[in-house]
């Protein structure tokens, strides 16, 4: 099981979970966001949408559920499905703690 946590932008703290459980990654979201609960926080991703550069499952759960382009959520659903999945190593993602966006003016 992988988890990331991360701290938005916009104030909202999310955690993801990813478990694979055979040719499935299941994932589950914890966070303070009413707009990502309304996406969904249960679901599960086949093996072919992990590897492919579309996926199905997220692009018709933001059709349905838009999110600002800016939600790093997305993205944070799929680092997490990676590292799981052993296409980012666990190890690379604990040296890089914590990942942060910096402001400069």
């Amino acid at each position: 099981m992988a988890t990331l946590t991360m701290d938005t932008i916009c104030g909202h703290v999310n955690k993801v979970t990813a478990k694979s459980e055979g040719m499935v990654t299941h994932v589950s979201i914890e966070t303070t966001c009413p707009k990502i609960k309304n996406w969904g926080t249960e679901f599960d991703l086949p093996m072919e949408q992990i590897m492919d550069n579309r996926n199905e499952t997220l692009e018709s759960k933001l059709q349905t559920f838009p999110l600002t382009p800016t939600c790093f959520v997305p993205a944070l659903v799929m680092n997490v499905v990676w590292m799981e999945n052993g296409m980012i190593a666990k190890s690379l993602v604990k040296s890089k703690n914590p990942i942060k966006i910096e402001f400069e003016d």
